[in-house]
């Protein structure tokens, strides 16, 4: 009986003991980490709930960092934008000396020169560039080499090109007047001479009346597309109209583009570095593509970690493309100039406002993430966070119970020892 409430006291010693060690070694380690979660035996439910919270805040961040990448962008907008509207500052000042009655011929001149030179410098800052991304939202073209292909073909592809891309809106061109041709000359940079390209027009509804069946052209009229060729060409008849733009082929020795030969219902731009017009059957192979243009959406900001966003208006600007004609040469062209200049300003004071609103908007969307990173740290750190005050206290309590286990353990050795010796004298 003896030695059994002996081995029974001395095993639960034990367990006492191992168990208060296991107890001392778990607040050691939250203290010197600092979490009341260290592995996964310590809380199973708190665990989960701390993975869930970090995979938040993390999407968090990362929205945050989208939308100071954004604020960079509108900031460097409303930088290049104050650069423009100072240059305009500047050429409007120029206008203004120009027609002063007591300057020269020869003084306009030089007024002239660095009004052009002025107007450069702008054309130059809007083509500028923010990582890759075009700083302001201008319609770009581009020349799509298929390696030759049909109209039909060619619209196709554009189309598919248009649905696989949030950020523009593709067709092939319709070009609707001279800026918008000189447009592309500056943007393309003699890419188009000496090219076969198909463009976005057509009389294939009714012959004889061209439209534009492309963009937000092909849309009007019912869906039709916009008219803006009645007949063959003009030494046969043919008419613009309501004023709108036209650049067919004048070859001089045969019949004015177009020319309505063997079925030719779609409209391309021939081989010639005036990238003229011409008809050719919607079968025809010969284009090597077609000449695309892409129209800027509004940029979207994702605003929370669950892809919600909004829309920042584009931004552009009134410029003079290289074929506008203003100068300074005389005091009439100084006036018109200066009533062109002063409209470019109030544009551009606008388009500084509306910059000015987006980067408020995307201020107050980042204040509001950093708001619930907050919340999500403060909730990490009631989950992870170890009361030091308590875990101390736990530890000193489970230090004492180890001292006095211990020593009782040991006084207990050796009163069995005695008692062992003892019975071994009696027996």
């Amino acid at each position: 009986m003896i030695i059994a409430d002996t081995n029974s006291f001395a095993s639960r010693l034990s367990r006492d003991l191992s168990s208060t060690q296991s107890e001392r070694e778990k607040h050691t380690r939250e203290l010197s980490s600092g979490l009341k979660i260290n592995g996964s035996v310590d809380d199973v439910g708190a665990i989960s709930t701390q993975a869930v919270h970090r995979s938040e805040l993390n999407r968090l961040r990362r929205v945050g960092e989208t939308l100071q990448n954004g604020l960079s962008y509108t900031n460097s907008q409303q930088a290049a934008l104050s650069i423009v509207q100072k240059i305009y500052g500047r050429m409007s000042t120029l206008a203004t000396m120009a027609m002063d009655i007591t300057k020269n011929d020869q003084d306009r001149l030089k007024y002239d020169n660095e009004f052009q030179e002025l107007r450069e410098q702008v054309l130059e800052i809007d083509l500028e560039r923010f990582n890759d991304q075009d700083l302001f939202r201008n319609t770009r073209y581009k020349v799509v080499d298929l390696g030759g292909t049909n109209w039909t073909d060619a619209r196709q592809h554009a189309a598919s090109t248009d649905a696989s891309d949030p950020n523009y809106h593709h067709y092939m061109a319709t070009i609707t007047s001279s800026d918008e041709q000189d447009e592309i000359k500056r943007q393309l940079e003699g890419a188009i001479v000496g090219q076969q390209l198909w463009l976005g027009g057509s009389d294939a509804g009714v012959e004889g009346e061209w439209r534009w069946v492309e963009g937000p052209e092909g849309e009007e009229d019912n869906g039709q597309g916009k008219l803006f060729w009645r007949g063959t060409g003009l030494d046969t008849g043919g008419q613009l109209v309501n004023g709108m733009y036209e650049n067919w082929n004048k070859p001089g020795n045969r019949a004015d583009e177009p020319n309505q030969m063997g079925n030719e219902d779609a409209l391309q731009i021939i081989a010639s570095s005036e990238a003229l017009w011409n008809d050719l059957p919607m079968t025809n192979t010969g284009p090597i593509g077609y000449l695309r243009e892409s129209d800027p959406s509004d940029l979207n900001m994702q605003r929370d970690p669950h892809g919600d966003s909004f829309e920042l208006q584009r931004i552009n600007f009134k410029r003079f493309l290289p074929s506008t004609n203003i100068d300074l040469k005389s005091i009439t062209n100084a006036q018109d100039a200066l009533s062109r200049v002063m409209d470019a300003e109030d544009d551009v004071s606008d388009k500084l406002a509306l910059v000015g609103s987006n980067a408020s908007r995307i201020a107050s969307e980042f204040e509001a993430i950093q708001s619930q990173v907050v919340e999500k740290e403060k909730t990490l750190s009631r989950i992870e966070d170890l009361d030091v005050a308590a875990a101390a206290t736990s530890l000193a309590r489970a230090e004492i119970r180890m001292q006095a286990t211990t020593f009782v353990f040991t006084q207990a050795n050796k009163l069995f020892n005695q008692r062992n010796y003892v019975e071994e004298l009696l027996n």
